[in-house]
């Protein structure tokens, strides 16, 4: 018998905790995907032909990535708990229906935004204590079985976020904005463990994607410093907004490093500036 999208809903839970809530904790995704690895690599020994029941040596623990695409719902706070600023050294659980994935770190998130459509968010995790040897389990009853109270008048669209500053980096005609904020880290395995709990985080940086008419200044060696933050706060038509990351923000310092323009017969100019910034 076939899963349906309907059985496999998702939450992310506290941060340090093994154990998602359903309600307070869901994330309307629109999909998801799991992907689990092996660290394998093929026994070769001198003098030996291959054994064709023992083909493989395992030289590390399952790779075990989670992501997941969702919209942005303010009535949805609770399980985007994870892209809070306070948080990035924290774990989360994942629950894909009725798998949970433990010591999730976050690897990346980023947030797409364009004017008549709902503000997209992208995350993606990596488990240090994936669901093994378990079949995919549905979750008959999501949303602890009462009504998911999904509101299509609650959603974020990027016709309802505004823009501060945004003319100081491109022309005052928006109409794509993309960000990404991106974690480095290393997980941390001690002798006689096959498995740990613990990822040191070594930096994380952010960069902010804007397309629009033309280019306020065209790009030095250095790049062009912001001389003031860029900010895009994201809000519902009703002014709510995720509290977890009410706003994206380029603040001061960060530099413009990447431009470019082309134009067709009969269309305008078509321009995209990249800002990175160094956060650790």
């Amino acid at each position: 018998m076939s899963l349906l999208y309907s059985d496999l809903p998702v939450y992310v839970g506290p941060p340090n905790s093994d154990a998602p809530g359903e309600a307070s904790r869901y994330v309307a995704a629109t999909e998801v995907n799991v992907s689990l690895s092996a660290s394998a690599g093929p026994k070769r020994n001198l003098g030996k032909n291959i054994d064709t029941d023992d083909q493989f040596k395992f030289q590390g623990p399952i790779n075990a990535n989670i992501s997941f695409t969702a919209i942005l719902d303010p009535v949805f706070n609770g399980g985007f708990e994870f892209a809070n600023e306070d948080h990035i050294d924290d774990y989360f659980a994942v629950k894909i229906g009725k798998n949970f994935y433990k010591k999730c770190y976050l690897n990346n998130f980023s947030v797409s935004i364009s004017p008549f459509a709902p503000v997209t968010f992208r995350a993606d995790f990596i488990s240090l204590h994936p669901v093994s040897g378990e079949k995919i389990l549905r979750d008959p009853s999501p949303y602890a079985g009462t009504p998911i109270p999904f509101d299509s008048d609650d959603v974020i669209y990027g016709y309802t976020c505004s823009v501060t500053n945004m003319d100081d980096v491109v022309g005052n005609v928006q109409s794509q904005i993309n960000y990404t904020k991106e974690f480095k880290r290393t997980p941390v395995y001690t002798l006689g463990s096959t498995l740990t709990d613990t990822m040191l985080l070594d930096g994380v940086e952010s960069k902010m994607q804007i397309t629009s008419t033309g280019l306020q200044n065209l790009i030095s060696i250095s790049g062009d410093k912001l001389a003031s933050d860029v900010v895009v706060e994201l809000d519902n038509i009703d002014g709510d907004s995720i509290t977890q990351f009410p706003s994206l923000t380029m603040s001061a310092g960060a530099r413009v490093l990447t431009e470019n323009y082309s134009v067709n017969g009969g269309e305008t100019v078509l321009a995209t500036a990249e800002i990175r910034q160094i956060d650790l």
